[in-house]
């Protein structure tokens, strides 16, 4: 590991830092919320010397970056500008007082997860409510990516880059230079979140729309009003953000490919057929299981499910909120039918296509491991026959077939295991209070309520690491992580960047071999 081009990186990304913090402190200064400023001023200040000093101590080594730097700086560069990024809430008064919490809030804007600690959105002052929502619509594109594009300075260690922070386990360049490419995405990326707020500009303040069309490209789930969505209560907002979650949960290249090359392959990608094929059945059998079934939310609110059409509504809003990891809400899918939940937990699992902003494992790892576990029963008839594995026509080389294998043993493995470590923070036994608890106490933390705690904990796991922001039970759809002990948040906030990066940019820095010369 040569640590001068890792350090020179990491300057420059904290400088770009600097830079978009201006954004969010010009919006508090137009809205005169005047107390915000210095916590502004003083993270602008702090930001600018740190990156100053690691990029100009190291600036002549920049662009040796390798594939293990590029790895290290990703993995290293989300947890810093994490941190960086969370000062603002916790300086500035009526912010977050807990460091701990606002890099989680930090850490959940900038992985486009989602999860919130603040029980009270819309006291957070408006300079705050903007650059929480601006810290998704950076996180979801990336801001290393970002860096790229816009400071190529890096030479031929950007591609290492963008290939160590771009989602999916493909990284197609468009243009012959990487920088090119980030360009164009980030293009794509800015006009849609144009298209989106000019769509919702005539029916609520510009504020709003902004902030929500930021949230809404970045597939990330922030918004301003505590209710989320669902304080707006209109089906004209639903159906733009359903429709423009499920465009950013495809492949940004199929995008640039319609709209700038007029080169329209949507139909011609397995992925985006396999993906568009899931959101569809799942929206039909979770609107005729609100339509026919009888549960909590429909006794307690039974105009919301009156009609077909509206039972349509709430369900295709979830299908495609949860489905692609964006988190939104306008129902209580907790209290839906078993069955829906069920489908929704495994949409939270896959998530939305590679190289989009949405969360999930992928639909083309499923893909693989489907056909791949077709491939093997077919060999078990003919075990000499040669049966590449192919989609969309075309043949899958080995070694992305391995990778595809390797990520998802990691990624069962590491939620089998934060599982585990979560359910052992939240149950009630091992708290410091466990051993006052009474025998009329014990039934309830052996029975219905030790549930409850593992059902949060699954919900919490899948949340974070899927980058999907709400879960079950105690992390539900109306709840928050505020009562998530402080150990749990920092296993959850190690599970968004993990979810974010993919595994391997954030394991690699644990690897010894990593960082020997």
């Amino acid at each position: 590991m040569r640590f001068r081009p890792l350090l020179a990186v990491l300057g420059l990304l904290i400088l770009t830092l600097s830079g978009v913090l201006l954004i969010p402190l010009l919006v508090a200064w137009g809205l005169d919320s005047v107390n915000e400023l210095p916590a502004f001023y003083t993270t602008i200040g702090i930001c600018l010397v740190v990156g100053l000093v690691l990029w100009g101590a190291n600036r002549d080594c920049q662009k040796d970056l390798r594939a293990r730097e590029a790895f290290a700086v990703v993995g290293l560069g989300w947890a810093s500008l994490s941190f960086f990024g969370a000062l603002p809430f916790w300086i500035a008064p009526g912010g977050i007082p807990s460091l701990l919490d606002a890099y989680f809030e930090t850490m959940s804007g900038f992985t486009t997860t989602g999860a919130t600690i603040l029980t009270d959105i819309e006291a957070l002052p408006p300079g705050l409510l903007f650059w929480r929502s601006l810290t998704q619509w950076f996180g979801g594109m990336g801001i290393v990516l970002l860096t790229v594009a816009v400071l190529p300075l890096l030479g031929s260690g950007g591609i290492q880059m963008m290939r160590a922070e771009v989602p999916g386990p493909n990284t197609e360049k468009l243009a012959p230079r990487v920088a090119q490419t980030a360009t164009m995405l980030w293009g794509l990326y800015f006009l849609l979140t144009l298209v989106v707020t000019g769509l919702l500009l005539p029916v609520m303040p510009w504020f709003d729309a902004v902030t929500l069309s930021f949230s809404t490209l970045a597939t990330g789930g922030f918004a301003t009003k505590n209710a989320s969505v669902a304080h707006f209560d209109s089906a004209y907002v639903d159906t733009v953000i359903t429709v423009f979650i499920l465009i950013a949960g495809i492949n940004f290249v199929l995008h640039y490919r319609a709209l700038f090359q007029r080169r329209p392959m949507y139909f011609r990608d397995s992925e985006f057929k396999f993906f568009l094929g899931l959101i569809v059945l799942s929206i039909i059998f979770v609107t005729f299981m609100l339509h026919l079934g009888n549960y909590p939310d429909r006794i307690e609110n039974p105009e919301k499910y009156k009609t077909l059409g509206s039972c349509f509504r709430y369900a295709s809003f979830q299908v495609a909120s949860i489905g692609t990891g964006a988190g939104f809400v306008t129902a209580d899918f907790d209290h839906w039918p078993n069955a829906c939940r069920v489908v929704l937990i495994v949409l939270m699992v896959i998530g939305g296509c590679a190289g989009s902003t949405a969360g999930g494992i992928k639909i083309f790892r499923v893909l693989t491991l489907v056909k791949y576990g077709l491939r093997e029963i077919a060999l078990l008839v003919r075990p000499h026959a040669v049966l590449p594995i192919k989609i969309g026509g075309e043949p899958i080389e080995r070694e992305v077939v391995a990778r595809v294998m390797g990520f998802l043993a990691l990624w069962t493995l590491l939620f089998l295991v934060s599982l585990l470590l979560l359910s052992f923070v939240l149950d009630p036994a091992w708290s410091e209070d466990a051993g006052s608890l009474t025998a009329s106490d014990a039934q309830e933390v052996t029975g219905a309520l030790e549930d409850d705690h593992l059902l949060t904990a699954l919900g919490a796991t899948l949340a974070t690491i899927g980058n999907v922001g709400p879960g079950i039970a105690g992390v539900g759809p109306l709840e928050n992580f505020s009562a998530i002990p402080a150990l749990g948040k920092v296993l959850l906030i190690f599970l968004m960047l993990l979810g974010r990066l993919e595994i391997y940019a954030v394991l690699v820095i644990f690897i010894p071999m990593t960082w020997r010369r």
